[in-house]
């Protein structure tokens, strides 16, 4: 399914992004923008918390604070629903 830390695990060790890492890691959270905005709940199956959130939520905020501090990166503004599923 979702595989941010598998992706976020190879991407920060490179100084260099040219590796298509960070196009990657964008593919990723783009699908599951989409799927937040298809399932139109808060969580990723809908209005109930499951499994898949308990475990998916603690990666992106992993993911958000590493490749900020060491890469200055952030998620894109255009993430709307996974900007408002992690604030969640």
């Amino acid at each position: 399914m979702i595989h941010y830390c598998k992706t976020c695990r190879k991407y920060l060790p490179f100084a260099n992004v040219g590796f298509g890492l960070e196009q990657a890691l964008l593919e990723e959270l783009r699908a599951s923008n989409e799927l937040l905005e298809k399932n139109r709940g808060p969580f990723i199956a809908g209005e109930k918390i499951t499994d898949v959130d308990l475990s998916l939520a603690p990666n992106l905020y992993h993911l958000k604070i590493a490749l900020g501090h060491f890469k200055k990166w952030s998620l894109p503004k255009s993430l709307t629903h996974v900007h408002n599923y992690i604030k969640v």
